[in-house]
């Protein structure tokens, strides 16, 4: 699972430093549980 987050935090990285929105760009990942959202959410504030 870990693995899998680094690639999709890498991903959202790129598109906050576009400018969109974390919770914008969360809500797009549909496949993502609430955990893994979480966990995202704290590693991208770190």
């Amino acid at each position: 699972m870990v693995n899998k987050l680094k690639v999709v935090i890498a991903g959202i990285r790129v598109k906050l430093g576009r400018g969109e929105e974390l919770e914008t760009v969360l809500e797009s990942y549909v496949k993502l549980s609430d955990e893994e959202k979480t966990y995202i959410r704290n590693n991208i504030k770190a």
